[in-house]
């Protein structure tokens, strides 16, 4: 193969690179202004609530004992304030575990943090299921599982 259309290739799968780019900047900004649209009409997105956690040992992160935090189909808890449930502690990573609502079920795994995450006592190393009444600690602070 020369030169010329090796160059050729080369700059062809740049423009389709470029393509995909502009294409997922498109999507995003009309996406965003629907959303702001809704918004200045009044209309919020109705969220899905599939259960709660209460917060039963804060740990030495500022948290409310018995606060209760709204569990979403995907939820995520860490020090990171994007996530769903921030969790203000030295002990807990930027992004620590995250709960999945799947199959009826509401399920935790641990996004590689550093202290882990760990459910009725037990290390989290895959997703696990859990079931109201069941503990969730991360980093040192305990939630309780309720419906």
């Amino acid at each position: 193969m020369d030169y010329q259309a090796l160059l050729a290739l080369r700059i062809g799968l740049v423009v389709v690179l470029y393509l995909a780019v502009l294409q997922v900047v498109f999507v995003a900004r009309r996406e965003l202004r629907h959303e702001v649209r809704a918004v200045a009409q009044g209309q919020t997105r109705v969220r899905e609530v599939v259960g709660h956690l209460i917060v039963i040992d804060p740990g030495s992160a500022p948290l409310q004992n018995g606060a209760i935090y709204d569990i979403e189909p995907i939820t995520t808890l860490g020090r990171a304030p994007t996530n769903s449930i921030p969790i203000d502690s030295g002990f807990v990573s930027a992004d620590h575990a995250r709960i999945i609502y799947r199959d009826g079920s509401l399920w935790v795994e641990d996004t590689q943090s550093r202290n882990g995450a760990f459910v009725d006592g037990h290390k989290v190393t895959t997703p696990v299921a859990v079931s109201p009444g069941s503990t969730l600690q991360i980093g040192d602070s305990r939630f309780k599982f309720t419906t």
